[in-house]
C-alpha cells in the first residue's frame, strides 16, 4: 500500500457479534474511555486546586474530589464520544476499535458519553452550590460545551486542534475554579497547557498513516511554545518555595525529551512512531502539572501528582492511549 493511503471499502459486519466474555467487556470499556488517559485529567483538576490553593493545610478539601472526579468524568464523555463519531472511519482505518469490532454498540457507546458529560456537570454543580459559588458550574458547563463542539463540529477542521487544547484549559480551570479570582497569578498553566495539547493534536492528527512532516514540525512547535509559557509560572506565582532553575531544569528536561521522540519520528514518520510519540506527550501531561505544583508546595505537594505516572503507564501496556 503507498504511504498515505488508506482501504476505501467498509466492512460490511463487525468482527464479532459482542465480547466473547467479561473480560473482553472489561477491556473494551476500558479501551472505549482510554483508561491510561483518565489520569491526565484528574492530574490537571489537582494541579489546578493545588496552585489555587496554596496553604493545604487550612483548605477544605470536601470539594477537590467532586471536582476531580468531575474533570475526568468530561474527559470520558469526550473520548467515548469521539469513538462514536469516528466509528465509520475507525472501521477501515481501525477495526479493532471497541465499537466496530461488535465489542460495544454504537448506541451504548453514545448513551454512555452523554452519561458521562451529565455526570461531570452534575458533580460540578454540586460544588458550585455547596461552595456558593458558581465558577465550578460555569466552568463545568463551558466544558461540556467544547467537547461537544469538539466532536460533533470542529474535530475535522482547522481549528479542531485549538478546541481539543481548549478542553484541557478549562479541565485545569475546573480544578482552579473556588480560586478563579487568581487567575493573574496562574495564567501561565492553563494557557501553556493548552498550547501542549494543541500540538499534541496537531501532531497526532494523521496517526493512522503517514504523517505528514510539517505537520509534525507544527505540532512539536507548538509543544515547545506550551512548555514555554508553563515555565513563566513562577514569574507570576506570589509564593514560590523552590528555586526557580529548578522548575526551569523540569521543563527543560521535559522538552528535551519529546524533541527527540518528535526527531526519531520526523525521521521515518510511521504511524506507529507517531503513537508511541503521542503516547509519551500525553504522559508528558502529568509531569507539566507535578512542575507547576512543584513551583507551590515543593517535592511533597508535586509527587501525588507525579505518582499518577504509575497507573497511567500500568494502564497503557494494555489499554492504547489513542
Amino acid at each position: 500500500m503507498a504511504k498515505g493511503s488508506i482501504p476505501t471499502e467498509k466492512p460490511t459486519q463487525p468482527r464479532r457479534s459482542g465480547p466473547a466474555d467479561p473480560t473482553d467487556s472489561f477491556r473494551a470499556y476500558c479501551q472505549l474511555i482510554r483508561l491510561p488517559n483518565l489520569f491526565t485529567a484528574a492530574a490537571d483538576v489537582l494541579a489546578g486546586f493545588f496552585v489555587t490553593h496554596p496553604k493545604l493545610g487550612e483548605t477544605d478539601l470536601s470539594s477537590l474530589w467532586p471536582l476531580v472526579f468531575s474533570g475526568v468524568a468530561f474527559y470520558a464523555g469526550g473520548v467515548v464520544l469521539n469513538d462514536w463519531v469516528d466509528r465509520e472511519v475507525d472501521a477501515c482505518e481501525r477495526p479493532d476499535r471497541p465499537i466496530p469490532s461488535g465489542a460495544i454498540s454504537g448506541r451504548t457507546a453514545l448513551m454512555l458519553g452523554v452519561a458521562f458529560l451529565l455526570v461531570g456537570l452534575i458533580l460540578s454543580a454540586m460544588v458550585a452550590w455547596q461552595q456558593q459559588n458558581p465558577w465550578p458550574m460555569i466552568i463545568g458547563l463551558a466544558l461540556a460545551c467544547a467537547v461537544v463542539m469538539y466532536n460533533f463540529f470542529a474535530k475535522r477542521s482547522f481549528i479542531g486542534p485549538a478546541v481539543m487544547g481548549m478542553c484541557r484549559t478549562l479541565n485545569l480551570l475546573l480544578g482552579a475554579s473556588l480560586g478563579i479570582e487568581q487567575i493573574v497569578q496562574f495564567w501561565p498553566l492553563p494557557a501553556g497547557l493548552g498550547l501542549y495539547v494543541v500540538g499534541i493534536s496537531i501532531f497526532a492528527r494523521r496517526e493512522t498513516e503517514w504523517s505528514p512532516r510539517s505537520n509534525l514540525t507544527l505540532g512539536l512547535g507548538s509543544m515547545f511554545v506550551g512548555i514555554g509559557v508553563l515555565a513563566v509560572f513562577p514569574l507570576t506565582s506570589q509564593k514560590v518555595v523552590v528555586p526557580q532553575g529548578q522548575v526551569w531544569l523540569l521543563f527543560a528536561v521535559l522538552a528535551l525529551w519529546i524533541l527527540v521522540r518528535g526527531v526519531w519520528t520526523l525521521a521515518y514518520p510511521v504511524p506507529r512512531r507517531v503513537q508511541i510519540t503521542v503516547t509519551q506527550a500525553v504522559l508528558g501531561i502529568i509531569v507539566l502539572d507535578a512542575a507547576a505544583v512543584f513551583v507551590v508546595h515543593g517535592p511533597l505537594g508535586a509527587l501525588p501528582i507525579l505518582a499518577l505516572v504509575l497507573p497511567t503507564t500500568w494502564a497503557g501496556r494494555w489499554i492504547a492511549t489513542t
